[in-house]
């Protein structure tokens, strides 16, 4: 793939998949809001990169009065805040485990990618296991390409020395 991970031409290619995979919208929204603010504290924890007061504002406003009101969320909340629960939970392990040897630094590349689990969870409620499994390699394709595991152990390496 020739696009940079996360710029504005990338994020249109992930909408059209989304679109696709998802075929939701407020799931999409909903996706979009939580990735947004996992975005936010990932930051805020790693404190690797500075953080604009509007990042912040639209947050708070985007989790305290418009994530609690999305049609998805509110038809699947049961269902989705254990999925969300387990995801922080790698996520915290993940940041211990790449300050750990190389075998705690293989989980931590692929706890890394859990918001996928959640995206994939997303798909079988709008679209059905079947459809999520038909798309769960392209999924874990597109949002993988962009950083070996070779990549995020040097990266991880330049940090510590930083």
């Amino acid at each position: 793939m020739d696009l940079q991970m996360d710029s504005p031409e990338w994020r249109v290619v992930r909408d059209t998949h989304l679109q696709r995979w998802v075929a939701d919208p407020a799931a999409i929204q909903f996706f979009w809001l939580f990735s947004d603010t996992c975005e936010l504290f990932d930051d805020l924890i790693d404190k690797d990169k500075p953080i604009e007061d509007e990042h912040v504002i639209r947050v708070l406003f985007n989790v305290l009065t418009v994530l609690p009101f999305n049609p998805f969320f509110e038809a699947h909340k049961q269902k989705l805040v254990p999925v969300i629960i387990t995801g922080i939970n790698a996520w915290l392990d993940a940041n211990k485990l790449e300050k750990g040897g190389e075998n705690d630094q293989v989980f931590s590349y692929v706890l890394r990618g859990w918001y996928m689990e959640l995206l994939l969870f997303m798909i079988s409620l709008t679209r059905g296991i079947e459809y999520m499994r038909s798309v769960s390699m392209e999924v874990r394709h597109f949002f993988t390409w962009d950083e070996s595991l070779e990549q995020y152990k040097a990266d991880l390496k330049r940090a510590a020395l930083a």
